[in-house]
């Protein structure tokens, strides 16, 4: 991968003048159409990786795409509010909170087989000021998460905006997991190490779950971890032990500091 801020040099004489004079409607436009002729690039190399040469060039490709979605989102705030109807309907995943101040895009990246290698970068707004990055700046995860991100739930208390992002992944034609991470921002920056959820062995930032994609693939509404904001409270399918999902829930309230597991 070029570093990135070789990446942005280069693309600031690439990108025409004339860009930068347009609308913010024209702007997100022609943005969202450039996007899209790299995400193509991805696609064509998806289905031929009977070569370590073509598999290199996949990886290229997501390279990329990556690195002109960082500058793009880092250079134009406008693209934090804008649709891009030819990424979101072209296998990449848009979700964005109720403020419009963070922003989460996801994509399949053709590289995982069976288990999807999803890719991600985070968008967020810090005055008037947007940021973008593969993961947050205080992240312990040790490699880049491989989920694909479906919502972000807004919530406030004691004076801060916390952010609860639903993500899902999958490990196998069978096995998949889903799971619900806090995300806040703070000194010009996008943390996740809060730890707001209390479990049996402590606190965390995030909430999760596996189970056999089987059991809901045939439902027209499948049971799945969501946030309700008028009751500050998170509910978590409850999921047997053959890993079927069931119709139940296991629920965590927020008590003002933490959220706490609500005894049946």
């Amino acid at each position: 991968m070029y570093p990135f801020k070789l990446f942005f040099l280069l693309s600031c004489c690439l990108i025409p003048f004339s860009l930068f004079a347009q609308t913010p409607a024209q702007t997100a436009k022609n943005i969202d159409i450039d996007l899209y002729r790299y995400l193509q690039k991805i696609d064509s190399w998806r289905w031929r990786q009977d070569t370590i040469s073509n598999v290199d060039s996949l990886q290229k490709a997501n390279d990329a795409f990556e690195q002109r979605l960082r500058y793009y989102t880092s250079e134009y705030p406008v693209t934090i509010e804008a649709k891009f109807p030819s990424l979101t309907g072209d296998n990449v995943a848009i979700v964005s909170s109720a403020d419009d101040l963070f922003r989460i895009y996801s994509w399949d990246t053709g590289l995982g087989g069976s288990k999807v290698a999803f890719e991600n970068v985070f968008q967020y707004k810090v005055n008037d000021k947007t940021i973008s990055d593969f993961k947050p700046a205080d992240s312990t995860e040790e490699s880049r998460p491989t989920y694909s991100y479906s919502n972000i739930y807004t919530m406030k208390a004691n004076d801060k905006t916390y952010y609860l992002a639903i993500y899902n992944s999958v490990f196998s034609s069978k096995d998949a997991g889903q799971g619900i991470q806090a995300f806040t921002i703070e000194n010009g920056k996008l943390k996740d190490g809060i730890k707001l959820i209390k479990t049996h062995s402590g606190l965390h930032n995030r909430l999760s779950y596996d189970y056999d994609f089987r059991s809901v693939v045939n439902l027209k509404v499948r049971p799945a971890i969501h946030f309700d904001n008028s009751s500050n409270t998170i509910f978590v399918p409850l999921v047997d032990g053959n890993g079927k999902v069931t119709d139940k829930f296991i629920t965590y309230k927020f008590t003002g500091e933490v959220f706490e597991k609500v005894k049946n």
